[in-house]
């Protein structure tokens, strides 16, 4: 299962809205946390407009990125430039996203008008999830049985892919008789009729 980190400054808004939707969007394809440079605390409102979705983060918890120092993840997104410019550095490899996103939590006025602008976010950080999971969902890393080259394969969708071409010997990899699909056999994926 991948590890998904998101950053932010506070911990109190856009962080732990991704945290929420990536949970409700992506079930248990990943495992999900958020903390923020500067911790303080879930923000109220935040709460209350995922509400609004049907996404139930009143149970989540601000947390520093210190927490997470030594941990490995796949995915590190920093949803505000304070974050990218102060993001710490975990072990191994993994792929930096960044969403420079606005701070609701920074807008004055009463609260109809703070709502609109939580609303705003929420939608964005939204459409910014489901542009993640249709990029990173839907594809697998096969591994050549012939050259052991590892390349990425977009997973068909409603089918199998019975055999495809590899860049790194350019050869034809069928699928074994016994799996439906080169998916199936040599990724850690499997297709849609699985």
């Amino acid at each position: 299962m991948k590890k998904v980190l998101f950053l932010c400054t506070g911990n109190s808004c856009r962080s732990q809205m991704a945290e929420g939707f990536l949970k409700y969007l992506a079930g248990k394809k990943f495992e999900v946390f958020s903390a923020g440079v500067n911790p303080t605390q879930v923000n109220p409102l935040s709460i209350k407009v995922m509400d609004e979705v049907g996404v139930d983060i009143s149970n989540q918890k601000s947390k520093s990125a210190k927490e997470f120092l030594g941990q490995q993840f796949d995915y590190v997104i920093t949803v505000c430039n304070n974050a990218k410019q102060t993001c710490p550095v975990f072990p191994g490899q993994y792929k930096k996203i960044h969403w420079n996103l606005e701070d609701p939590a920074e807008v004055q006025g009463t609260e109809d008008e703070r709502m609109k602008i939580f609303r705003k976010t929420r939608d964005k950080i939204k459409d910014n999830i489901g542009t993640f999971l249709s990029r990173e969902i839907n594809k697998a890393n096969i591994k050549c049985p012939e050259c052991n080259y590892i390349q990425q394969i977009e997973i068909p969708i409603g089918s199998c892919l019975p055999f495809y071409n590899c860049d790194g010997c350019q050869k034809i990899i069928s699928a074994p008789k016994d799996t439906c699909c080169v998916i199936c056999a040599y990724s850690d994926k499997k297709c849609p009729v699985a």
